[in-house]
């Protein structure tokens, strides 16, 4: 349970949920409407572990992947479910010792997520699509694929090359966020003090 009195994830920091999950949305909309290839559908996911933790930051995932799927009517959304948990866990677990306390950590910590995402992500876009998705991965792959790159290793090329980048993006842009938060303000998030490092 995510509330209760043994709870380690107070009301108010549920209430960001919604929001995380809106910042999910939105980027990836704007991302998949303009065929860039990165996702940064993850980032009110990051953001959410950063501040909140594990529990929170496995519910936005699930809830993102549910509304991207109700939205957009496309059962590919659904399938990828397991990379939001991925990436819900793993932030949760750098953040919580300190990864975001520094542009460099930061970096290694958002690459080291791209290359696990692009391993759970690969299999599921060609065994499952047969390759084929959606946005600027699709292109990427459709561009090795092209070269003479077979079909399998091109949907791995395209998704280690967007994912590194995407989640290198996504910590950095989170990394951003939370040292731009007043010090009053992160005093009243104790995970997002861990986050940055500023507590045992």
């Amino acid at each position: 349970m995510l509330t209760g009195k043994n709870s380690s994830v107070p009301p108010r920091l549920l209430a960001l949920i919604p929001l995380a999950v809106g910042i999910n949305l939105a980027m990836g909309i704007v991302v998949a409407a303009l065929s860039l290839p990165l996702f940064l559908d993850t980032v009110g996911t990051v953001m959410i572990a950063a501040l909140a933790g594990p529990a929170a930051a496995v519910a936005t995932g699930i809830l993102s992947q549910v509304v991207f799927t109700l939205f957009s009517g496309n059962p590919v959304w659904l399938a990828f479910l397991p990379v939001q948990l991925a990436v819900a866990l793993y932030a949760a677990f750098v953040a919580r010792r300190g990864f975001f306390s520094s542009v460099m950590r930061a970096v290694g910590s958002g690459a080291l997520l791209g290359f696990i995402a692009a391993s759970l992500s690969w299999p599921i876009t060609y065994f499952a699509f047969g390759g084929v998705t959606a946005g600027g991965v699709a292109v990427v792959t459709a561009f090795l694929n092209g070269l003479g790159v077979p079909l399998g290793w091109a949907v791995y090329g395209a998704s280690l090359s967007t994912d590194v980048i995407d989640k290198t993006v996504t910590f950095l842009l989170v990394w951003s966020l939370l040292n731009s938060l007043p010090k009053r303000m992160t005093a009243r998030f104790p995970a997002a003090r861990r986050s940055l490092g500023r507590v045992a």
